[in-house]
């Protein structure tokens, strides 16, 4: 009977960690780009996109294959919920209680508390009222995703096992192909670029953020792109720019563009500004793009064989955004953000 009450209660104990897991992962965002179950035409796909998540490094998971069985990322070994009794540096309570506190019932407050724990960076104070674009010429960071993971620190070593691949191309080619050729499209137009690995520097700061990535699925028939902003977004202005890549990104490629996208994509590491150092200034309008699946024939075709049309429905958008619009620069060449008459897409 002994043996009885206290499995129970160890039953219900485990029940309780697991909701607050769940309540708190669903709020923070320590999400794969590529791992919440996601709906491709008629057919339903677990497919774990990225996993330089903000809240979590993402990993590009499925391959050709099997799932990639390293950890998905730094997030999720670290701070997918509380540490469950007896892990590690843990003292488990002898006597497990199945009587809860008011405030253990508070998923508010219980969440608010881990949150504290994790973060360890104050949150921005600027409201998208407040926001400006950097002076100078415009400057547009083109991270190629999984490019050089293997350097990536301690913090965010989730990175250094994700990608897709597909019979030996890995993801972080296509993406760096795409980006070059973008940089170089958007330099001719007279924009500051900079192409970035998988770990950006410490705070970067740019007019422009967009992570280039790609999809991987088991199944072939899995295809289509996808555009995220930030679930946090400090500037208010990323979802416009997202809003006018799924135009400009469709037109040019001719791609099925999927009308969903992954909690690991809007919680991109790059984006979390309060859990890690090596991410973007709060300042940087920022997305993450999925120009297609490399799993997929048909995505290939573009994404692969004809990365131009790729990078014209980023530079489209690019300039249609009026962050990052052309305005000539009477002291040089290079264009400037001007005058600071940027609407607030707010009101």
């Amino acid at each position: 009977m002994r043996a009885v009450v206290y499995a129970g209660s160890t039953l219900v104990a485990l029940g309780f960690g697991l909701a607050a897991i769940g309540a708190d992962s669903a709020e923070t965002g320590v999400e794969d780009a590529h791992a919440v179950p996601v709906s491709v035409s008629d057919v339903s796909l677990d497919v774990s996109l990225e996993d330089e998540a903000a809240g979590a490094p993402i990993q590009d998971g499925i391959s050709t294959g099997a799932q990639n069985s390293a950890p998905e990322s730094p997030a999720e070994s670290l701070e997918s919920g509380p540490p469950a009794a007896g892990s590690p540096g843990e003292t488990p309570d002898p006597t497990p209680s199945v009587v809860r506190t008011d405030d253990e019932d508070d998923d508010d407050a219980r969440r608010r508390r881990w949150r504290e724990r994790r973060n360890r960076y104050p949150a921005p104070t600027f409201t998208p009222e407040q926001w400006r674009p950097p002076d100078g010429p415009i400057r547009i960071a083109l991270q190629a995703g999984h490019w050089k993971a293997h350097e990536a620190p301690d913090e965010l070593d989730g990175l250094r096992y994700g990608g897709t691949q597909w019979e030996g191309l890995m993801e972080w080619e296509v993406n760096l192909a795409v980006a070059e050729r973008t940089g170089v499209m958007l330099e001719e137009l007279g924009y500051e670029v900079e192409i970035l690995p998988a770990v950006v520097p410490p705070d970067y700061h740019a007019h422009l953020f967009i992570a280039i990535h790609a999809d991987g699925a088991a199944d072939p028939a899995a295809r289509g792109y996808r555009v995220a902003a930030p679930s946090r977004d400090y500037t208010g202005r990323a979802q416009q720019m997202v809003d006018l890549l799924r135009d400009t990104y469709g037109e040019a490629t001719g791609l099925r563009r999927l009308p969903d996208v992954t909690r690991r994509m809007r919680n991109y590491y790059a984006f979390n500004v309060r859990r890690y150092e090596h991410s973007l200034d709060p300042r940087t309008v920022a997305l993450i793009l999925e120009t297609g699946f490399l799993t997929s024939p048909t995505d290939r075709r573009v994404i692969v064989d004809d990365p131009d049309r790729v990078a014209r429905g980023i530079v489209e958008a690019v300039r249609a955004f009026p962050v990052t619009a052309l305005v000539a620069d009477s002291d040089g060449p290079a264009p400037t953000a001007g005058p600071i008459s940027i609407p607030d897409p707010s009101r």
